[in-house]
């Protein structure tokens, strides 16, 4: 009888034994399911920022960089990521622009599509200088969509410098987090460049809101729309703070010193 009692004791130790490996290795499988990283693209635009118009013309160049914008990036045991928002940059510069001027203009650079554009929409002078050599405070020749001449007050160009996130799985929190760092160039009507400054959006989401199972891609997708949608307001807002923008401001008679006065 004892040694009955110990073969079934033995038998429930192996099918205990059996049953935690299988615990563990579905476990190792749904986590690695989790952790295979994510493909995303932000196709949106953002609401209409509530903001009086400025009475100016502003031609608005968005570049080829800036339109097909994607971000990846390999993050060791958690796979690979790419967020393409580069479909979602002239309809949301388009919404707020047409909300911050009287006027907006989209424009081209002569020359365009050019070598003459460095990585990451940086602006750089024309590229007809037979030496190679920089001339960074040359004009840039801006000309309308349909190469005609332009009658605007000034021109302003965004270029994208940096886009970073960060994973639950990296952070011990519940959110998937997006910056975006933005470059926006001022030139005036006859495309010298009167200043630059940083433009920052930050999305997250909450990766509770979004099931077990792929939750990655949805929930980065919102963070990234948050941060366009952050970055937009920021720009409708902050956007006659800008040294820069109020001496052009004060020059093309649009300041608020000039508000009132007959145009």
């Amino acid at each position: 009888m004892v040694e009955n009692r110990r073969q079934a004791a033995a038998g429930v130790l192996r099918t205990a034994s059996r049953a935690l490996a299988l615990v563990v290795a579905l476990g190792t499988v749904f986590l690695g399911g989790c952790k295979g990283g994510a493909s995303i693209t932000v196709d949106t635009t953002v609401p209409r920022p509530l903001v009086d118009p400025i009475p100016a013309a502003m031609g608005v160049y968005i570049d080829e960089t800036l339109k097909t914008y994607v971000h990846e990036e390999e993050l060791p045991e958690y796979g690979d990521y790419r967020i393409d928002i580069g479909a979602s940059q002239t309809p949301v510069f388009a919404r707020v622009f047409d909300a911050m001027f009287e006027d907006v203009v989209y424009v081209q650079r002569a020359g365009d599509p050019a070598d003459s554009r460095t990585d990451q929409g940086t602006l750089a002078p024309d590229a007809d200088d037979d030496e190679g050599e920089d001339e960074p405070d040359a004009p840039i020749r801006f000309i309308g969509n349909d190469g005609s001449s332009l009658a605007v007050d000034g021109i302003i160009a965004p270029a994208i410098e940096v886009v970073q996130f960060a994973i639950p799985d990296q952070t011990g929190g519940d959110f998937y987090e997006v910056w975006i760092r933005y470059k926006l160039t001022l030139f005036d009507a006859g495309g010298n460049a009167l200043g630059e400054w940083p433009l920052r959006g930050y999305g997250k989401a909450n990766e509770r809101n979004f099931g077990h199972l792929g939750k990655q891609t949805p929930a980065l997708h919102e963070a990234t729309t948050w941060a366009l949608r952050d970055a937009a307001a920021v720009l409708a807002v902050q956007f006659r703070n800008q040294a820069e923008v109020q001496d052009w401001l004060a020059t093309i008679g649009a300041g608020e010193d000039d508000e009132g006065a007959p145009q």
